[in-house]
Protein backbone atom coordinates (compact mmCIF):
# COMPACT_ATOMS: atom_id res chain seq x y z
CA UNK A 1 0.00 0.00 0.00
CA UNK A 2 1.03 3.36 -0.82
CA UNK A 3 2.69 5.75 1.59
CA UNK A 4 1.09 8.12 3.94
CA UNK A 5 2.16 10.87 1.26
CA UNK A 6 0.94 9.03 -2.02
CA UNK A 7 -2.07 7.20 -0.39
CA UNK A 8 -3.42 11.04 0.46
CA UNK A 9 -3.28 11.66 -3.19
CA UNK A 10 -4.94 8.06 -3.95
CA UNK A 11 -7.45 8.98 -1.44
CA UNK A 12 -8.22 12.25 -3.23
CA UNK A 13 -8.91 10.84 -6.47
CA UNK A 14 -11.51 8.27 -5.00
CA UNK A 15 -13.29 10.96 -3.09
CA UNK A 16 -13.41 12.73 -6.50
CA UNK A 17 -14.43 9.86 -8.67
CA UNK A 18 -17.03 9.25 -5.98
CA UNK A 19 -18.25 12.69 -5.95
CA UNK A 20 -18.27 12.81 -9.97
CA UNK A 21 -20.18 9.18 -10.33
CA UNK A 22 -22.92 10.32 -7.50
CA UNK A 23 -23.49 13.45 -8.96
CA UNK A 24 -23.66 12.08 -12.45
CA UNK A 25 -25.93 9.13 -11.67
CA UNK A 26 -28.51 11.92 -9.65
CA UNK A 27 -28.42 14.09 -12.80
CA UNK A 28 -29.49 10.95 -14.96
CA UNK A 29 -31.84 9.68 -12.80
CA UNK A 30 -33.86 12.91 -12.28
CA UNK A 31 -33.16 14.34 -15.10
CA UNK A 32 -32.73 11.63 -17.80
CA UNK A 33 -33.29 14.26 -20.95
CA UNK A 34 -30.89 16.65 -20.25
CA UNK A 35 -27.92 14.58 -21.60
CA UNK A 36 -29.64 14.29 -25.00
CA UNK A 37 -30.31 17.58 -24.99
CA UNK A 38 -27.11 19.15 -24.20
CA UNK A 39 -25.40 17.12 -26.98
CA UNK A 40 -28.20 17.57 -29.87
CA UNK A 41 -29.93 13.85 -29.69
CA UNK A 42 -33.16 12.60 -30.29
CA UNK A 43 -35.05 12.45 -26.70
CA UNK A 44 -34.87 8.67 -25.90
CA UNK A 45 -38.14 6.48 -26.58
CA UNK A 46 -37.29 4.61 -22.99
CA UNK A 47 -36.20 7.23 -20.39
CA UNK A 48 -36.08 4.82 -17.83
CA UNK A 49 -33.20 3.06 -19.35
CA UNK A 50 -30.69 6.02 -18.89
CA UNK A 51 -32.16 6.42 -15.47
CA UNK A 52 -30.99 2.51 -14.71
CA UNK A 53 -27.77 3.57 -16.22
CA UNK A 54 -27.80 6.54 -14.03
CA UNK A 55 -28.26 4.10 -10.86
CA UNK A 56 -25.70 1.85 -11.57
CA UNK A 57 -23.39 4.93 -12.45
CA UNK A 58 -24.39 6.12 -8.61
CA UNK A 59 -23.58 2.76 -7.18
CA UNK A 60 -19.95 2.85 -8.32
CA UNK A 61 -19.45 6.20 -6.68
CA UNK A 62 -21.04 4.61 -3.32
CA UNK A 63 -17.82 1.76 -4.36
CA UNK A 64 -15.37 4.53 -4.15
CA UNK A 65 -16.27 6.63 -1.50
CA UNK A 66 -16.27 3.40 0.78
CA UNK A 67 -12.30 2.46 -1.09
CA UNK A 68 -11.34 6.38 0.09
CA UNK A 69 -12.07 5.01 3.55
CA UNK A 70 -10.53 1.79 3.45
CA UNK A 71 -7.13 1.84 1.84
CA UNK A 72 -6.16 -1.57 2.36
CA UNK A 73 -9.49 -2.86 0.72
CA UNK A 74 -9.54 -0.21 -2.27
CA UNK A 75 -7.60 -2.04 -4.79
CA UNK A 76 -10.38 -4.72 -5.51
CA UNK A 77 -13.25 -1.57 -6.44
CA UNK A 78 -10.63 0.51 -8.45
CA UNK A 79 -10.34 -2.84 -10.43
CA UNK A 80 -13.44 -3.39 -11.35
CA UNK A 81 -14.17 0.83 -12.07
CA UNK A 82 -11.17 0.59 -14.29
CA UNK A 83 -12.18 -2.63 -15.95
CA UNK A 84 -15.91 -0.16 -16.66
CA UNK A 85 -13.61 2.97 -17.90
CA UNK A 86 -11.73 0.34 -19.87
CA UNK A 87 -14.77 -1.17 -21.96
CA UNK A 88 -17.17 2.04 -21.97
CA UNK A 89 -14.41 3.97 -24.83
CA UNK A 90 -14.89 0.48 -27.27
CA UNK A 91 -18.86 0.83 -26.88
CA UNK A 92 -18.42 4.69 -27.34
CA UNK A 93 -16.62 3.88 -30.31
CA UNK A 94 -18.79 1.17 -31.75
CA UNK A 95 -21.63 3.63 -30.89
CA UNK A 96 -20.39 6.30 -33.09
CA UNK A 97 -19.32 4.46 -35.81
CA UNK A 98 -22.82 2.89 -36.04
CA UNK A 99 -23.88 6.31 -36.39
CA UNK A 100 -26.03 6.29 -33.39
CA UNK A 101 -24.10 9.02 -31.64
CA UNK A 102 -22.23 11.57 -32.95
CA UNK A 103 -18.20 12.42 -32.27
CA UNK A 104 -19.01 15.38 -30.10
CA UNK A 105 -20.28 13.32 -27.44
CA UNK A 106 -16.65 12.52 -26.84
CA UNK A 107 -16.90 14.98 -23.99
CA UNK A 108 -19.08 12.33 -21.93
CA UNK A 109 -16.21 9.44 -23.16
CA UNK A 110 -13.75 11.62 -21.53
CA UNK A 111 -14.91 12.51 -18.11
CA UNK A 112 -16.59 9.22 -17.84
CA UNK A 113 -13.91 7.34 -18.63
CA UNK A 114 -10.17 7.88 -20.18
CA UNK A 115 -9.08 10.69 -17.22
CA UNK A 116 -9.48 7.92 -14.55
CA UNK A 117 -7.15 5.60 -16.52
CA UNK A 118 -3.65 6.88 -15.38
CA UNK A 119 -4.94 7.54 -11.98
CA UNK A 120 -6.92 4.30 -10.95
CA UNK A 121 -3.86 2.32 -12.96
CA UNK A 122 -1.28 3.93 -10.99
CA UNK A 123 -3.31 2.76 -7.54
CA UNK A 124 -3.53 -0.72 -8.71
CA UNK A 125 0.30 -0.39 -9.35
CA UNK A 126 0.89 0.92 -6.04
CA UNK A 127 3.71 -0.93 -4.18
CA UNK A 128 5.20 -2.34 -7.32
CA UNK A 129 8.82 -1.16 -9.22
CA UNK A 130 6.60 -0.90 -12.55
CA UNK A 131 4.56 1.55 -10.55
CA UNK A 132 7.32 2.98 -9.30
CA UNK A 133 9.24 3.45 -12.53
CA UNK A 134 5.94 5.50 -13.79
CA UNK A 135 5.73 7.61 -10.97
CA UNK A 136 9.21 8.37 -11.20
CA UNK A 137 8.72 9.15 -14.97
CA UNK A 138 6.10 11.38 -14.48
CA UNK A 139 8.20 15.09 -15.22
CA UNK A 140 9.77 13.35 -17.80
CA UNK A 141 6.90 12.26 -19.65
CA UNK A 142 5.46 15.36 -18.84
CA UNK A 143 7.99 17.01 -20.72
CA UNK A 144 8.25 15.17 -23.80
CA UNK A 145 4.24 15.39 -24.29
CA UNK A 146 4.01 19.30 -24.10
CA UNK A 147 7.03 18.88 -26.53
CA UNK A 148 4.75 16.86 -28.63
CA UNK A 149 1.86 19.05 -28.40
CA UNK A 150 3.92 22.28 -28.52
CA UNK A 151 5.36 20.77 -32.47
CA UNK A 152 1.44 20.17 -33.25
CA UNK A 153 0.65 23.65 -32.01
CA UNK A 154 3.22 24.76 -34.28
CA UNK A 155 2.80 22.47 -37.59
CA UNK A 156 -1.04 21.86 -37.63
CA UNK A 157 -3.42 23.38 -35.08
CA UNK A 158 -2.33 26.99 -35.20
CA UNK A 159 -4.06 26.34 -38.69
CA UNK A 160 -7.54 25.70 -37.12
CA UNK A 161 -7.09 28.43 -33.90
CA UNK A 162 -7.48 32.12 -33.59
CA UNK A 163 -3.91 32.49 -35.09
CA UNK A 164 -5.71 32.37 -38.28
CA UNK A 165 -7.72 34.99 -38.67
CA UNK A 166 -10.22 33.87 -41.18
CA UNK A 167 -13.31 31.81 -39.52
CA UNK A 168 -13.65 29.94 -42.72
CA UNK A 169 -9.86 29.17 -43.52
CA UNK A 170 -10.21 27.99 -40.15
CA UNK A 171 -13.13 25.73 -40.54
CA UNK A 172 -11.65 24.72 -43.56
CA UNK A 173 -8.47 23.17 -42.56
CA UNK A 174 -10.20 21.57 -39.61
CA UNK A 175 -12.78 20.00 -42.17
CA UNK A 176 -10.37 18.92 -44.63
CA UNK A 177 -7.88 17.54 -41.79
CA UNK A 178 -10.53 16.12 -39.16
CA UNK A 179 -8.63 12.92 -37.93
CA UNK A 180 -5.19 14.50 -37.66
CA UNK A 181 -6.50 17.55 -36.11
CA UNK A 182 -8.50 14.98 -33.66
CA UNK A 183 -5.52 12.88 -32.59
CA UNK A 184 -3.16 16.36 -32.11
CA UNK A 185 -5.72 17.49 -29.64
CA UNK A 186 -5.61 13.68 -27.96
CA UNK A 187 -1.78 14.52 -27.34
CA UNK A 188 -2.82 17.93 -25.49
CA UNK A 189 -4.98 16.27 -23.01
CA UNK A 190 -2.12 13.52 -22.59
CA UNK A 191 -0.13 16.25 -21.75
CA UNK A 192 -2.71 17.43 -19.67
CA UNK A 193 -2.99 14.78 -17.73
CA UNK A 194 0.84 14.59 -17.38
CA UNK A 195 0.98 17.82 -15.98
CA UNK A 196 -1.44 16.70 -13.38
CA UNK A 197 0.62 13.74 -12.32
CA UNK A 198 3.81 15.40 -12.71
CA UNK A 199 2.72 17.94 -10.29
CA UNK A 200 1.20 15.32 -7.31
CA UNK A 201 4.99 13.58 -8.07
CA UNK A 202 6.60 16.86 -7.32
CA UNK A 203 4.06 17.43 -4.41
CA UNK A 204 5.36 14.52 -2.13
CA UNK A 205 8.80 15.40 -2.33
CA UNK A 206 7.96 18.70 -0.28
CA UNK A 207 8.61 18.84 2.85
CA UNK A 208 5.46 20.43 3.72
CA UNK A 209 2.79 18.02 2.23
CA UNK A 210 -0.14 20.73 2.72
CA UNK A 211 0.78 22.86 -0.30
CA UNK A 212 1.26 19.70 -2.23
CA UNK A 213 -2.34 18.90 -1.57
CA UNK A 214 -3.91 22.93 -2.31
CA UNK A 215 -1.46 22.77 -5.45
CA UNK A 216 -3.34 18.99 -6.47
CA UNK A 217 -6.48 20.62 -6.00
CA UNK A 218 -6.08 23.75 -7.82
CA UNK A 219 -4.29 22.00 -10.68
CA UNK A 220 -7.03 19.48 -10.92
CA UNK A 221 -9.73 22.44 -11.12
CA UNK A 222 -7.48 23.81 -14.07
CA UNK A 223 -7.37 19.76 -15.91
CA UNK A 224 -11.58 19.98 -15.38
CA UNK A 225 -11.08 23.21 -17.88
CA UNK A 226 -8.33 22.30 -20.42
CA UNK A 227 -9.91 18.96 -20.77
CA UNK A 228 -13.62 20.68 -21.62
CA UNK A 229 -12.10 22.95 -23.59
CA UNK A 230 -10.24 20.13 -25.52
CA UNK A 231 -12.60 17.53 -25.87
CA UNK A 232 -15.33 20.97 -27.75
CA UNK A 233 -12.06 20.86 -30.25
CA UNK A 234 -12.19 17.40 -30.43
CA UNK A 235 -16.24 16.88 -30.85
CA UNK A 236 -17.92 19.95 -31.49
CA UNK A 237 -15.20 21.59 -34.43
CA UNK A 238 -15.31 23.31 -36.65
CA UNK A 239 -16.42 25.34 -33.68
CA UNK A 240 -17.69 28.99 -34.45
CA UNK A 241 -16.35 32.44 -33.39
CA UNK A 242 -18.32 32.36 -29.46
CA UNK A 243 -17.89 28.53 -28.84
CA UNK A 244 -13.71 28.48 -30.44
CA UNK A 245 -13.48 31.96 -28.13
CA UNK A 246 -15.12 30.54 -24.80
CA UNK A 247 -12.59 27.21 -25.42
CA UNK A 248 -9.89 29.61 -25.85
CA UNK A 249 -10.23 30.90 -22.54
CA UNK A 250 -10.90 27.86 -20.92
CA UNK A 251 -7.82 26.00 -21.40
CA UNK A 252 -5.51 28.98 -22.43
CA UNK A 253 -6.76 31.62 -19.27
CA UNK A 254 -8.36 28.98 -16.68
CA UNK A 255 -6.87 25.95 -17.42
CA UNK A 256 -3.06 27.56 -17.93
CA UNK A 257 -3.43 30.05 -15.11
CA UNK A 258 -4.69 27.27 -12.98
CA UNK A 259 -1.32 25.56 -13.73
CA UNK A 260 0.40 28.49 -13.26
CA UNK A 261 -0.62 28.94 -9.61
CA UNK A 262 -0.22 25.45 -8.50
CA UNK A 263 2.91 26.04 -10.05
CA UNK A 264 4.21 28.67 -7.70
CA UNK A 265 2.18 27.25 -4.94
CA UNK A 266 4.96 23.96 -5.25
CA UNK A 267 7.99 26.48 -6.45
CA UNK A 268 7.25 28.41 -2.83
CA UNK A 269 7.14 24.68 -1.04
CA UNK A 270 10.53 23.63 -2.41
CA UNK A 271 13.99 24.60 -1.44
CA UNK A 272 15.61 25.60 -4.99
CA UNK A 273 19.00 27.83 -5.74
CA UNK A 274 20.38 29.50 -8.32
CA UNK A 275 19.45 28.85 -12.18
CA UNK A 276 17.00 26.32 -11.72
CA UNK A 277 14.87 28.90 -9.22
CA UNK A 278 15.22 31.46 -12.04
CA UNK A 279 14.44 29.15 -14.48
CA UNK A 280 11.50 28.40 -12.55
CA UNK A 281 10.26 31.89 -12.40
CA UNK A 282 10.58 32.59 -15.91
CA UNK A 283 8.80 29.59 -16.50
CA UNK A 284 5.31 31.01 -14.09
CA UNK A 285 5.98 34.95 -16.16
CA UNK A 286 5.51 32.80 -19.09
CA UNK A 287 2.60 31.16 -18.10
CA UNK A 288 1.17 34.43 -16.26
CA UNK A 289 1.87 36.25 -19.71
CA UNK A 290 -0.05 33.32 -21.43
CA UNK A 291 -3.13 33.49 -19.36
CA UNK A 292 -2.96 37.71 -20.16
CA UNK A 293 -2.86 37.14 -23.30
CA UNK A 294 -5.80 34.90 -23.71
CA UNK A 295 -7.82 37.62 -21.62
CA UNK A 296 -6.62 39.85 -23.76
CA UNK A 297 -7.58 38.53 -27.14
CA UNK A 298 -4.23 39.10 -28.62
CA UNK A 299 -3.68 36.19 -30.83
CA UNK A 300 0.26 38.14 -31.51
CA UNK A 301 0.79 38.00 -27.83
CA UNK A 302 -0.57 34.81 -27.74
CA UNK A 303 1.99 33.15 -30.01
CA UNK A 304 4.35 35.19 -28.06
CA UNK A 305 3.88 33.63 -24.83
CA UNK A 306 3.03 29.74 -25.89
CA UNK A 307 6.30 29.86 -27.88
CA UNK A 308 8.16 30.80 -24.78
CA UNK A 309 6.57 29.31 -22.20
CA UNK A 310 6.89 25.76 -24.33
CA UNK A 311 10.27 26.69 -25.28
CA UNK A 312 11.18 26.74 -20.92
CA UNK A 313 8.69 24.52 -19.69
CA UNK A 314 9.58 21.04 -21.67
CA UNK A 315 13.85 21.48 -20.84
CA UNK A 316 12.77 22.65 -17.04
CA UNK A 317 10.25 20.08 -16.49
CA UNK A 318 12.92 17.33 -16.72
CA UNK A 319 15.52 19.37 -15.27
CA UNK A 320 13.17 20.06 -12.21
CA UNK A 321 12.73 15.75 -12.79
CA UNK A 322 16.30 15.39 -12.25
CA UNK A 323 17.01 17.16 -9.42
CA UNK A 324 13.96 16.08 -7.22
CA UNK A 325 14.28 12.42 -8.40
Amino acid sequence: MADAGRWRLHRMVLILAALYNLAFGAWAVLRPGDFFACFGLAAPNHPAIWRCLGMVIGVYGAGYAWAALRPDLAKPIVALGLAGKLLGPIGWVATVASGEWPVRTFTLILFNDLVWWLPFGLILLDGTRLGARLRGAAPYACAALNALGALLMLLVLRHGLESEPDAAVRADFVTGHAGLWRASWGIWIAAALSLAAFYAWWGTRLPDSRAGRVAFVITLIGLAADLTAESFYIGWAPLGDATQRLAGIFTGAIGNGLYTVAGIILTLATPMRGLLRGVTWTVWASGIALTASVLAGSATAMAISTAALMTLFCPWCAWLGWKLR
